[in-house]
Parts: C-alpha cells; sequence; structure tokens
C-alpha cells in the first residue's frame, strides 16, 4: 500500500513538471481548467446525491445531469477567470449568484432548494477557486518555482505527518472527521512542511523568497493542508464513501490526492503576493 502511494506521488509530480516545462501558458491553462473539472466533478458526485437522498428523496434523478452541470460551470468560471483576469472577480460574481439562484428556484421543494443551492456553493467553490490561486502561484517568479514550493510543503507534510502518525500517534486530531489523525501525526507534517519548503529554498537560491518567508509559507500552508484533508474527510464521511474516486492507485480520487494543495495554495499565494516574492 505504502509503495503505491509513493509510486503515485511520484508518478503525479513528474507529470506536474512536464506540463510546466513544456506547456505554454495556454496550455497550463488548460490543464489547470482539466484539473478543476475533475475536482467538481468528484466533489458533485459526493455531496448532491447525498443532498437529495436527504432532503428530496422524489427528486433523486435530478442528482444525473445536475452534477455534470455543475461541473461544467466549474470550468467556466475558473477559465473566464484565468484567462480574462481583469474581469474575474466580475466572472465570479455573476456565476457564483447565477448558480445560487438556480439551485434555489429549479428546485420546487423549501428545505430541498436550501441544501440543493448550499451544495451547489460549496462545489463551485472548492472546485475551482483553489485553483485560480495556483495559477497566480505559477505567475509568481521564473520557472514555475512556487507552484513548486506549495506542492513540497504540502506532499512532504503530509509524508511526514503520515509516519509520524504511525510511529508516535496516541493523541486524536480530530476523531469525527477523520478518526486516524493524530496531534503527533499533524507536528511531525508541519516539521516535514519546513523541510520541504527549505529544500526548494536551496534548490532556487539566491533567486527566490527569503528564509524566514519561506518559514511562514511552510507553517500556514502546511497547517492549511492538513486543514484542507480533514475537510475533505468530512465531505466523505458526509457522503457516506472512504475516498472521493479511484483515478490515482493507492490515493483513491483526484481530491484524495489534492485536497491539502486546494487549501494551502491560497494561503502560500497571499503570504507571497503580500510581502513580495
Amino acid at each position: 500500500m505504502l509503495k503505491t502511494r509513493i509510486i503515485t506521488a511520484l508518478v503525479s509530480l513528474i507529470l506536474m513538471a512536464a506540463v510546466f516545462a513544456l506547456g505554454n501558458p495556454h496550455f497550463i491553462r488548460l490543464f489547470f481548467t482539466l484539473m478543476v473539472g475533475l475536482g467538481t466533478y468528484e466533489i458533485a458526485s459526493m455531496i448532491l446525491p447525498q443532498i437529495y437522498r436527504r432532503f428530496g428523496p422524489s427528486h433523486r434523478e435530478l442528482a444525473g445531469w445536475w452534477i455534470p452541470l455543475v461541473t461544467g460551470l466549474s470550468c467556466l468560471l475558473y477559465a473566464g477567470s484565468a484567462y480574462t483576469s481583469r474581469y474575474g472577480i466580475g466572472v465570479m460574481m455573476v456565476g457564483l449568484l447565477g448558480a445560487l439562484l438556480l439551485g434555489i428556484f429549479l428546485v420546487d421543494d423549501i428545505d430541498l432548494s436550501f441544501g440543493h443551492a448550499a451544495g451547489i456553493l460549496v462545489c463551485l467553490v472548492y472546485g475551482s477557486f483553489p485553483w485560480l490561486a495556483v495559477w497566480e502561484l505559477n505567475q509568481l517568479g521564473t520557472g514555475y518555482r512556487y507552484v513548486f514550493l506549495m506542492c513540497a510543503i504540502v506532499w512532504s507534510g503530509d509524508t511526514g505527518a503520515y509516519f509520524a502518525g504511525r510511529a508516535f500517534g496516541r493523541h486524536k486530531l480530530a476523531p469525527k472527521m477523520s478518526p486516524n489523525k493524530t496531534w503527533e501525526g499533524s507536528i511531525g507534517g508541519l516539521v516535514a512542511s519546513v523541510v520541504g519548503g527549505a529544500l526548494i529554498k536551496m534548490a532556487y537560491d539566491p533567486d527566490f523568497a527569503s528564509w524566514t518567508l519561506v518559514i511562514i509559507c511552510s507553517l500556514a500552508g502546511g497547517a492549511f493542508g492538513q486543514l484542507g484533508d480533514l475537510a475533505e474527510s468530512t465531505f466523505k464521511r458526509f457522503s457516506g464513501v472512504k475516498d472521493s474516486g479511484k483515478i490515482f492507485p493507492g490515493h483513491g480520487g483526484f481530491l484524495d490526492r489534492v485536497d491539502g494543495l486546494l487549501f494551502a495554495a491560497p494561503v502560500i499565494w497571499i503570504i507571497l503576493y503580500q510581502f513580495g516574492a
């Protein structure tokens, strides 16, 4: 199992590096749009059918066409913002308000309409917003270095938390969300995130963010990466599934591999942007 996880992580990293190394900006935007589609499809497939089961069992068949509709809308929101950054805020505002209205008025049951609208907004925000932060990280510096910094922070933290938790884990971190995670594993993950960030810093030095900024990004990104993992665990427990999908051997679905990145990316981007990386 561990061997499969490591191989999957390495293949994912090599694939992403190849996309950045060989692709022009239009290709990279297209790649990110594909990531948005995969993530939104998985989160919509998890929570929308469950919302119908709980609030509107007589409307259960509607989930079959709302899932691709929400996935397509999420891709349009992302692409409209990434390709036309000047009007990105307007695209997002109109898109989210439109989705909210659709969620409310296309269902004739009050309880279901509220749950339906909330579920659609969760899918759109969770599926598309973080990838806009990844795109902005891609724009900082040269050589996609800050995207690699983000990945090193989150994936090193994930690995460190796994081994620290197995070796020293005693005290549960969030048993209702993810019963296997411990405080000891979380602390080990933060230490590993700092190590991962430091390795990227040394690889790109001296033309890189300062050591202070890298350490702050590593701690904040590592912490929010762990929170992203817990958030996705909550979505899965709500939906009654073990994995978000089966696209990655040893990791489950696409979201199982990038859940930490989705929460870490906006935080790391804000820190680097505000403090002049």
